[in-house]
């Protein structure tokens, strides 16, 4: 089995963190694919806090034939989006994509180019484009030995000549998976993974994010230290709870049930416990559809 690209190494944690989560929010998903194998993607939500509603509808169409997959989207901000993207025609492991966006309101402009090699020991990745007007390069290198792993990953912006660099090691195995990742030798994340048993798994997270520079003659702010706690116990019945808590004694929770085939809800909640009578605690649902 080859590694995966540099951005997907230890996302097991991560998404214990992220994943399940909608605080603030009224969340509907719709997915529904055609006889004729295409395939549709609707996704709105309200904003509690800022009174706003938003939306999107995606289209995906893969030509089997050419191992080509179309992927067009549009949403209430009026942004249009274009991707092509070609997987395991033209060599094993081989993936190439062209993705576009535009935002006519504002004028933005954003296009990229890709091109992802994967093979059992290694995982090569190349891209370059233009965001918002300004160009890019970038690449990434995943190596894989038995349980270990090792990568670096670069992004070079050309026009204000700035460079960041990311450099991960690891160790994964079917239940444990322990990352760490260095960022410009100023930011660092170390991340643990742990499936306990069948219904439970367990994560861990410490993290220091690059502080945002400061001005002319500035001293750039330092950035806080961030650690956090969760788990996801699996109840009987395609069931399960969440739970996460963060140095900052800001506790989330969750639930999730599937109540019948192609219909699930969700429902989330981040509490401020360092202010319980008048923090800003926040509550969301989901509610997802499939067919």
């Amino acid at each position: 089995m080859s590694p995966p690209i540099y951005s997907d190494l230890g996302k097991l944690a991560k998404d214990l963190f992220k994943v399940g989560y909608h605080p603030g929010l009224w969340q509907l998903d719709c997915k529904t694919l055609t006889s004729s194998g295409l395939e549709f993607y609707t996704s709105g939500f309200a904003n509690q806090d800022a009174s706003k509603v938003m939306g999107s509808l995606q289209s995906k169409y893969k030509v089997e034939d050419y191992g080509i997959t179309l992927t067009e989207r549009w949403n209430t901000e009026n942004l249009l989006y274009g991707q092509i993207l070609q997987k395991d025609k033209l060599a094993e492991g081989l993936m190439l994509m062209a993705e576009a966006s535009f935002q006519p309101s504002s004028g933005d402009k954003n296009f990229k180019l890709l091109a992802d090699l994967a093979k059992d020991n290694f995982n090569i990745l190349g891209r370059g484009g233009i965001n918002k007007g300004e160009p890019f390069v970038g690449g990434s290198l995943v190596l894989a030995h038995k349980e270990f792993y090792g990568g670096v990953d670069l992004d070079y912006n050309i026009d204000q000549d700035k460079l960041i660099w990311k450099l991960g090691l690891g160790w994964t195995n079917e239940s444990t998976t322990i990352h760490s990742e260095l960022v410009n030798a100023e930011g660092f994340l170390v991340s643990l993974f742990h499936k306990l048993n069948e219904p439970v798994d367990l994560g861990f997270e410490i993290s220091k994010p690059i502080a945002a520079g400061g001005g002319d003659g500035e001293e750039a702010p330092q950035s806080e230290l961030n650690i956090g706690v969760g788990m996801i116990y699996h109840l009987e019945g395609d069931a399960l709870i969440r739970a996460k808590i963060n140095n900052k004694v800001e506790v989330g929770l969750g639930y999730q049930q599937k109540l019948r085939e192609g219909i699930s809800m969700s429902i989330s909640t981040i509490i401020d416990g360092m202010n319980i009578t008048d923090g800003n605690h926040k509550f969301g649902i989901g509610l997802s559809l499939q067919c």
